[in-house]
Order: structure tokens, then sequence, then C-alpha cells
């Protein structure tokens, strides 16, 4: 079958957006039927309102593209740290200058001899890849020829597979070994670093066949391996479900596990406007909140934050050298592509908002929430520069705004500060918990006693 030339391509066309970080107020009403609610946010970092962000708008929903950062970011040094390490997959990185990516090229060429093994190189200029696959990508970035566009997503798809553990053929372990594997994982993950998964189904047709292989099976099998590397993340996604749901490249899937279980619905009519504001973690406990870890033996996304009579309860979260990378680039993703939601971004937003200072760090740290591999000054340089890139979501989308609602309510009541005042002052050390008890009886005792007194007084004696 001969390359079908009138592909089907489309530019993006962004459209300019900006948010401010840190403290955030939300003028809301409570949504009733076909009320609007809007979420505001006072910028006090100039910087954010310079990157020049803005959306991609897809013209097909159904399609996640696979875009460049600089369509979204005009910040050069943003858009630099979204760069592979040593490995190119795609086009828009494919025959870069920079010798680091040069290392992986021969390991591509034995995974695509091993897999393919009997076809030869004059049939690639037949395979039905690039029919949809350009589809995916921004056409002013790709500057190849369409026998060189399969024969590049060829390649790049069998050493993800071979990479993935799914098909080697005669390909050692040991090949792989030899690469830096957390590399491989790092640009893996990449926004700009993806192929379709109609790439890898091809491939699973052209090779040898599988007894009982499936486009299901394939992507149970991808799913599986792409679950191992994010095992230290939770997620409350079956494997044997992703065969029913459609990812249009790894980084899509991975976006999936990250999606919260249960995302609140609220059917309560519309109240007066308030304002909302997002407070440190410190002080929502001085306010009575409790923080807890989320119980790791129950399914959960990491997004799962909950509140209810007093306790937040926010998933486990561990931070080591590849978290940063992984967290921009599924924010980058959500913003490149609106129809997955930006339940990413609204998760930064809201944990930057908790940890605003060393202490907030240190108090989810002794709870179990936060996991530190490093100092406390570190984790909010990671999460500021998180912050810098996510953007606020139309309060109507925003998955954590039932939760927002309870724990303002409760920050707000002042008995709750009274109570918390006593837990955290006296009810510590049990000599003081006793006097105070003490106090309040003797108090409770003058009083009875007054008033027994006064009744005494105006009741006549016989």
């Amino acid at each position: 079958m001969g390359i079908i030339s009138s592909l089907l391509r489309k530019n993006v066309d962004p459209n300019g957006q900006s948010v401010g970080q840190n403290q955030i107020d939300i003028e809301l009403s409570s949504p009733a039927v076909n009320s609007t609610t809007t979420a505001e946010a006072e910028p006090n970092n100039s910087e954010s309102s310079r990157n020049g962000r803005s959306e991609i708008t897809n013209e097909e929903t159904n399609i996640c593209r696979i875009f460049k950062v600089q369509d979204l970011i005009s910040d050069e040094n943003i858009v630099q740290s979204f760069k592979p390490k040593i490995l190119s997959i795609g086009p828009y990185h494919h025959g870069s200058s920079s010798s680091h990516l040069e290392v992986t090229e021969s390991v591509k060429l034995r995974c695509q001899r091993n897999i393919l093994g009997s076809i030869s190189e004059d049939s690639y200029d037949g395979c039905r890849i690039t029919t949809r696959a350009k589809d995916f990508y921004s056409e002013k970035y790709i500057t190849m020829g369409e026998e060189n566009f399969a024969r590049m997503l060829l390649r790049d798809g069998c050493f993800i597979l071979a990479a993935l553990g799914l098909m080697r053929g005669d390909l050692t372990q040991l090949e792989f070994e030899a690469l830096p594997w957390h590399d491989v994982v790092h640009d893996l993950l990449l926004v700009e670093n993806q192929i379709p998964f109609l790439v890898l189904e091809e491939i699973r047709m052209l090779a040898a066949p599988i007894p009982g292989e499936t486009t299901e099976s394939l992507k149970e099998k991808i799913a599986a391996s792409v679950k191992v590397e994010l095992q230290h993340y939770t997620n409350a996604i079956d494997i044997r479900e992703i065969h029913s749901k459609d990812f249009h490249h790894l980084l899509h899937l991975c976006h999936m596990f990250f999606r919260p279980s249960q995302i609140a619905v609220e059917h309560h009519r519309a109240r007066a406007v308030t304002n909302l504001q997002w407070h440190r973690a410190v002080q929502y406990h001085e306010a009575g909140v409790e923080f807890r870890a989320k119980d790791p033996s129950t399914p959960h996304s990491l997004l799962d934050v909950t509140f209810s009579n007093g306790v937040m309860e926010i998933p486990r979260l561990s931070i080591d050298g590849q978290t940063e990378s992984l967290f921009k680039n599924l924010i980058m993703f959500e913003l490149g592509c609106p129809q997955v939601g930006k339940y990413m971004n609204a998760y930064i937003i809201f944990m930057s908002q908790l940890l605003s200072k060393p202490d907030d760090v240190e108090l989810l740290a002794q709870r179990g929430i936060i996991e530190i591999l490093g100092r406390a000054d570190e984790v909010l340089r990671i999460f500021g520069r998180l912050n810098e890139l996510a953007i606020l979501p139309c309060w109507d989308d925003y998955y954590l705004k039932s939760t927002l609602r309870s724990v303002g309510a409760h920050y707000n009541r002042r008995s709750n500060w009274w109570f918390a005042w006593l837990k955290h002052k006296h009810c510590k050390n049990p000599f003081l918990a006793l006097a105070a008890l003490g106090a309040f009886i003797v108090l409770l005792c003058t009083v009875i006693q007054a008033l027994f007194s006064v009744l005494q007084y105006f009741t006549p004696t016989k």
C-alpha cells in the first residue's frame, strides 16, 4: 500500500491565557441550573504573566495532539527543560545535532531489526502508519519526507516496545542495561517525545504474530509496564480496564493513572456569593484541620484529596528526582489537550498553596503525606516551579471545589479555632489538660452557685 499523501494536517492556533500564583482568592457562588461561577487569581509573580502561555485548541476533541511546548510558552529557559536527555522519540527532535541523542540510535536500529526481522527497508514506504500519524503533529515542525517519517516512527516504536519488555526478539536485557534507565523513562514521558499508539499497533501487525495477541491485550501489557514505572504514585486504575480505554500515546496513558478516581458532584442550589481564600497547611492546622495520609490499602489516585469532619486526607507523595519532570509534562499535556481535563494543574496549584513555607512541608511530612528525599526548601522550590506552569481551571471544572468549600467553611468557624487552640496548647501536656479541666469545673460550679443564690434571693420564703 502506498503512502497517502493527501493527509489531513492541522496547525494549532494558540489562545492566550495567564494566571497568578501563590495566594489565591476565589469569588464563587454555589452552582444552580444554568448558573456560572468564576475563579479569579490575583498574581503576585510578574514572571508568570510574561511566559506567554496559550492553550492549543483541538478541532477534533477526540485526538490528543503531540505538540511543541513553545506553542504554549515563550520563555526559552522553560522550553529547554522539556528537551530529551538521551532519547529522541517522534519527529520533533529527530536528527537533532545534539550528540547526546545519538547514543540510543544504534540501540533503536537493533530493536527494529530484532522485532521486524524479515521486513526489508524498501517496504517501509508502504506502511500504513503515516496515513493517520501526521494528524497528531504540527506540520510546521516536520521537515522530513514521507518515507523517512514512516521509518522514523517504526524505529522509535520498536524501541518503545523493546524498552517496555513487550517485544525484543533476540535483543538481550544487557543492551538496555547499558543505557541509564532513569533517563530513558524521563525521555519516554516527555510531552514532545511521543508517537501515536497506532504506530505500536502497526508494528504488532507487521511483526511475527503472537498467538492470542490483540490490540486490547497490547494495551494491557503497555499499561502494566507503565504502571511499574509509576509504582511510587498511588492510582486506582485496574489494568484490566485499560483495554476498553482509548489512549493516544504513553503520556496520555500515564495521565489516566493520575486522574481522580471520583469527582464530587454538587447538587445544592445557589447561595450568596462568598469569598474563599486558600491557606497554608499550618494555618489550616491552627484552625483545627487534621491532616492524614490516605490508607494505602484502599484504592485511590494521587489526586484524591478529601475533607470530612475536620479531617483532610491526602494521598502519600514521594518526591524524587523524576517527580518534577513527570508532573510538569502532565501539566503541559493538560494545557495542550484541554479535553482531558486540568486535574494535575488543579492538584499542583492546591498543593503549592498548602506548601508555602518550610513548616508546611514539615507538618505534612510528620503526617506521612510528603516523603522528603531532600530538604524542605527544595520541595518548596519544586512546587514553586510547577506552580509557575500550572493554570487554574475554570471553577465549574475544578475537581477539588467541593473539598475547598468544606475546608473553607471549617476554617471560618471561630469555634474550631478555640477548640484547636485548647487541643494544641493544653491537651498535649496531660498536667495542663487536667489543670484546664479543673479550672473549667471550678468555673462551672461558681456559675451554678451564683445562679442558685440569685434564685434564692428572688424566691419568697414560706
